[in-house]
């Protein structure tokens, strides 16, 4: 496939310089190969996927828990009782058929989220959301025994050629890698205060100090312990209440019992593991890991495996989170009504390191663990639970930087997977080629060392199927940055497009997510929250005076200046107190305030500091609406403009507003007209005209997309623009814009108002020229594309005719 001759022919007219040419021909060529449709295509049908179903129902089960931080501690909680306590605690609206809370600046509620460098990060949660259940729920199993239950439009993210994008959870097939938890970046917290969990008493200490002592305590409770109203019993001293004689001790004390279980719960089924032990230190943690595996746990050499027990489901999932305190994953299983973890032996080092064990028989099984998985990580053994893909061409890139044959890097290239180890075993093998060949391949050792070093396992896809909702409502939240976060089983997920973003430091509210592209497609002429975007000259790049022209932008009515007014029913006069202050640090004079005043049938003096309109009617009816439209008498800046806020952007002032008037902008001295733009396709057809409307359309829409971390082809975006825009003014996409003024009488009947086109088209007597696809397909009819776009002539010879 090569270019179009018209295309090499207007680069070769615009570029002279010969070495230039070829290579802004190899990117044309690249981009054009791009942007190419393949001919079964459904270009219409993914169209109308890719904008829509990404950005709706985005929202997990009620019972799904999530791990958020507050306060200091970082807790699993059901999605649907967080986010049920924070709309029973706050104000929030309702959204067509969702309900949306913003949270308020002053709540520090975080998430940990994935960012593009594969590592966890806290983000904030700037809202949530709830809205009715589907009948059904997608429910996910992963290879490594990790659940999810979410609709199945919500998002989740995969790797794809080194990038981390969403994808729908109706695209989701088995044999995807989705990632989860294998880090948790987390040690902070090295005392608790008692007054949470137990009513505080002169006898106890008001902290407990998160150590060693402490974390083998709790380790043995969950393991071996249980509590009652009056003390804690533990197995270490002698009885024969069973079949032989057993070992318990008991610990009397009301206090202690009632904290043990309000943080880790009592009886086999009912344990947890206490939420201050995800945030603890090292320590702490190290030592409960240790007691509990020490009562619970086994070492099994010939199954070169780590494996703990217990009936709480809870409590597997609470330990499971803990190591990855340690960068160690395990994986989840149920065996007859029990669930147990299996740690691969590959983590054996770590966890001797760091978790070790007190007993001595299973110290020294740990040991022989140890030196197997020293052998493990210099072997060409495969790991299928631990492998990564989505990393594209990075591998025959290096190969043909080094001069390596591709058929060392085919294999896992092809697949698109390649196990940890084996990549640890390609990093080593090509920074030693790299040296001995003196090649800089410094920046795809990089690529490959974030795969590497990532906080998460790509964890396969082992299960899709549907279950019934088990709750009215489903839930979701949103965040910052790639907008994901992690669930208490470990799985990281995409959340709901935002509604709302923040515009400048003052927090200028604009509307984004789902209901912006619909003002976008659907061609408001008003957009909700417009907005405008200044860029200044060179000549005016300083704080200060960025500060005086965003002043002179934004619009000050009378009320701005207004500190009390009273109607007078009897004298039919409006008075007005007037802050004389404000008005002089904005230059304004209080005499030739009347002058901006422009009302009819009314009598205006200025006394002092007193403002008085005097009606000329003699009924006292109008009299509130008066005082109204006085109010909102506009007495400096431009129209329109509600707000404008000054910020630094890549080195450069920028002012941001609320509301927009880009005419008048334009107008200002200092304003760079070339850059300057506001989010208002109408009001850019009327200045600069239809062909910078469509480029707004496309911005507009693209940006929208992307700052929800969703991944559209911008080719879509494109053919929508240009069919909203192709007669010189802006349609929207609905029954008012496109689909209502097709030519075809059967087509605008088949997208909508079927009767109303029918009855218009019978009395005004409407002929179908017939030549779209649409109209065809309802009568049955061969569609004029295609083969069907031609008719064969030809002269058949007679029989005998031999030629």
């Amino acid at each position: 496939m090569e270019l179009p001759l018209s295309i090499r022919k207007e680069i070769e007219r615009r570029i002279k310089n010969k070495e230039k040419l070829n290579e802004v021909t190899k990117k044309v060529y690249e981009e054009y190969k791009r942007m190419m449709y393949t001919p079964e295509e459904p270009i219409g049908v993914i169209t109308a996927q890719s904008l829509s179903e990404p950005a709706t129902q985005m929202s997990l089960d009620y019972n799904e828990k999530i791990l958020i931080k507050r306060e200091g501690i970082v807790e699993p909680i059901e999605i649907g009782r967080f986010v049920d306590e924070l709309m029973e605690k706050f104000s929030h609206v309702k959204e067509n058929e969702s309900e949306i809370l913003d949270i308020p600046n002053h709540i520090n509620i975080f998430v940990y989220s994935l960012d593009q460098d594969e590592k966890l990060k806290l983000k904030r949660i700037r809202s949530v959301i709830r809205h009715k259940s589907p009948r059904k729920l997608l429910k996910i199993k992963t290879a490594s025994g990790r659940k999810i239950v979410a609709t199945d439009h919500h998002s989740f993210v995969i790797r794809y050629n080194n990038t981390i994008i969403p994808i729908s959870g109706k695209q989701l097939k088995i044999g995807d890698r989705i990632p989860v938890m294998k880090f948790l970046p987390e040690n902070c917290l090295s005392e608790i205060r008692i007054n949470p969990y137990v009513v505080h008493s002169e006898c106890l200490t008001d902290t407990l100090q998160l150590d060693s002592l402490f974390g083998e305590f709790i380790g043995a409770y969950l393991s071996e312990g249980n509590s009652t109203r009056y003390f804690v019993s533990m197995n270490e001293c002698d009885n024969f209440r069973g079949f032989s004689k057993g070992h318990e001790m008991h610990i009397n004390s009301s206090l202690l019992s009632k904290f043990l279980r309000e943080t880790c719960g009592t009886g086999s089924k009912n344990k947890k593991i206490p939420k201050f032990a995800f945030s603890a230190n090292e320590e702490f943690v190290s030592a409960l890991l240790r007691s509990y595996f020490d009562g619970d746990g086994s070492i099994n050499v010939n199954r070169k495996m780590i494996i703990v027990h217990s009936n709480s489901e809870e409590l597997v999932d609470g330990i499971k989170l803990l190591l990855t305190r340690f960068g160690i994953f395990a994986n989840k299983h149920i065996d007859k009504k029990q669930f147990y973890l299996t740690i691969p032996y590959r983590y054996a080092p770590i966890f001797l390191e760091k978790i070790g064990s007190n007993i001595l028989e299973k110290r020294r099984k740990l040991e022989k663990l140890a030196k197997l998985a020293e052998r493990f990580w210099n072997s060409r053994s495969q790991d299928f639970i631990d492998e990564i893909n989505g990393f594209g061409d990075i591998f025959y890139q290096i190969a043909e930087k080094l001069g390596l044959p591709k058929r060392y890097v085919n294999n896992f290239t092809k697949r698109q997977k390649i196990g940890r180890t084996t990549l640890h075993r390609y990093i080593k093998l090509f920074e030693k080629i790299s040296k001995e060949k003196n090649v800089n391949i410094s920046t795809e050792l990089a690529v490959l060392r974030r795969m590497f070093d990532s906080d998460v396992l790509w964890d396969r896809v082992d299960e899709i199927t549907y279950i019934k909702a088990r709750s009215p409502y489903v839930y979701d939240i949103s965040v910052d940055g790639l907008e994901t976060f992690t669930t208490f089983d470990g799985i990281i997920t995409h959340n709901t497009m935002r509604t709302y973003h923040f515009a400048g430091t003052a927090g200028i509210q604009v509307t984004l997510g789902l209901p912006r592209l619909i003002e976008i497609f659907d061609a408001k002429k008003e957009p909700e929250t417009p907005t405008m975007t200044i860029y200044l000259e060179k000549g005016y790049q300083s704080k200060e005076k960025a500060k005086a022209i965003a002043e002179d932008i934004k619009e000050l009515k009378l009320r701005n200046f207004v500190i009390s007014d009273v109607i007078d029913l009897i004298n039919l006069t409006i008075k007005c107190n007037l802050d004389v202050k404000k008005m002089k640090s904005y230059g304004i004079d209080t005499k030739e305030i009347v002058k901006h005043i422009k009302l009819k049938n009314v009598d205006i003096k200025i006394k002092d500091d007193e403002l008085i309109v005097i009606s000329k009617k003699t009924d006292n009816v109008n009299l509130h609406k008066l005082k109204y439209r006085l109010l909102e008498s506009h007495i400096k800046g431009v129209r329109g403009i509600l707000q404008a806020v000054v910020s630094k952007e890549n080195d450069e002032w920028v002012i941001t507003t609320l509301g927009s008037n880009l005419k008048k902008v334009l107008e200002i001295e200092g304003v760079d007209k070339t850059r300057t733009t506001c989010n208002n396709p109408f009001e850019i057809c009327e200045v600069l005209g239809i062909e910078a409307a469509r480029n707004a359309i496309i911005k507009e829409a693209v940006d929208t997309i992307e700052e929800q971390g969703l991944g559209v082809n911008i080719r879509y975006v494109i053919l929508l623009a240009d069919l909203m825009t192709f007669n010189g003014k802006i349609m929207g996409i609905g029954r008012y814009g496109i689909a209502g003024n097709k030519e075809s009488v059967l087509a605008r009947m088949a997208f909508e108002e079927t009767k109303k086109h029918v009855i218009e088209a019978g009395i005004t007597g409407l002929r179908d020229p017939m030549k779209g696809p649409i109209e065809n397909i309802i009568v049955n009819q061969v569609i004029p594309m295609g083969t069907g776009a031609f008719t064969l002539i030809g002269k058949i010879g007679k029989k005998n005719d031999k030629k």
